[in-house]
């Protein structure tokens, strides 16, 4: 019996390469295959803000000025904060990202995710999330298309590491089969089977990670004189408006340098995280490569060691 079910136990590691990166209640509608998740954008002002390579970031607002991320922020300072995002997108995310490092300890939230792996765009899947930062803990409970596992606990400390020094992560499989063969395993989260079966890993998930990830991408594009970064007025993602940033790479592949060649990012206009992400292979934005929204996001909502008891 072992044997029949070796390779679905193999194949678990696909799940462990996790998306990357939230908000009010709000009803998804339903996504089919082949197409992205639905954006419910308005633009409100036209584009004028253009970064190119020639153009370094600066920060140009001060993070203290801002309220607390579970409190309104008077007018007068979202205005600036517009105007930060008007002429310097690149400082925008900055600054969220000193939000978020300074005020955002722990999240819970319902994540989209859509990516096209393969070549196939693969459905919408619907995961709630428990995320902690210190030490950092990302928990995952497949509601809708689970795949390889119906839930999967990483941790960044010495239990979840093996004997070969590897990270790992606890799953526990899908298949009725598979689970009485074994109730959950130790699978490494790095490994080549894992990178071929989803885009980032369960350790990169968070909103922090995705404005490191941002910031590393526009330096990189910045030093090599290709980044194309711009702002592209306010949207809306679950219920909450939002600040639409806009970056262009040369996008080559899976296995290149760029992570796409057009990439949306929301940015929550109070809180300053960001809320959704639209990777695609194409400038034009045809070819979705993955979708990444949180929706029903709830802020340092104080959970104990229990929420991440697997």
């Amino acid at each position: 019996m072992l044997a029949r079910h070796r390779h679905s136990l193999l194949a678990i590691v696909g799940l462990l390469a996790i998306a990357l990166t939230g908000v009010s209640h709000m009803s998804m509608p339903d996504a089919t295959a082949g197409q992205p998740l639905p954006l419910s954008t308005t633009f409100t002002t036209t584009p004028t803000s253009v970064l190119s390579a020639a153009v370094g970031p600066k920060i140009v607002a001060t993070f203290d000025t801002l309220a607390n991320p579970l409190s309104a922020r008077p007018t007068t300072d979202l205005e600036s904060i517009k105007e930060l995002a008007n002429h310097d997108p690149w400082a925008l995310a900055r600054l969220g990202h000193q939000r978020c490092e300074r005020d955002i300890h722990e999240y819970t939230c319902l994540f989209l995710k859509q990516e096209r792996i393969d070549g196939k765009l693969r459905d919408v899947e619907e995961i709630e999330v428990r995320y902690r930062d210190e030490p950092k803990a990302v928990y995952m409970i497949w509601k809708r298309n689970a795949d390889q596992a119906k839930r999967v606990l990483f941790q960044d400390t010495a239990e979840f590491v093996n004997d070969k020094g590897e990270k790992v992560a606890r799953v526990e499989p899908a298949g009725v089969l598979i689970r009485l063969v074994v109730a959950d395993i130790l699978m490494p989260i790095h490994g080549k089977r894992a990178r071929q079966s989803s885009r980032r890993s369960i350790d990169e998930f968070g909103f922090l990670s995705t404005l490191d990830l941002l910031d590393h991408y526009n330096q990189l594009g910045a030093d090599n004189g290709v980044l194309h970064l711009r702002y592209e007025g306010e949207g809306e993602i679950d219920g909450r408006p939002t600040f639409k940033i806009v970056r262009y790479l040369p996008y080559n592949g899976p296995d290149g340098t760029w992570p796409d060649a057009k990439m949306v990012m929301h940015i929550d206009q109070e809180w300053l995280l960001p809320t959704a992400v639209y990777s695609y292979a194409d400038r034009e934005g045809r070819e979705l490569l993955g979708s990444y929204v949180h929706t029903k996001v709830k802020l340092n909502p104080g959970l104990d060691a229990d929420a991440f008891h697997f």
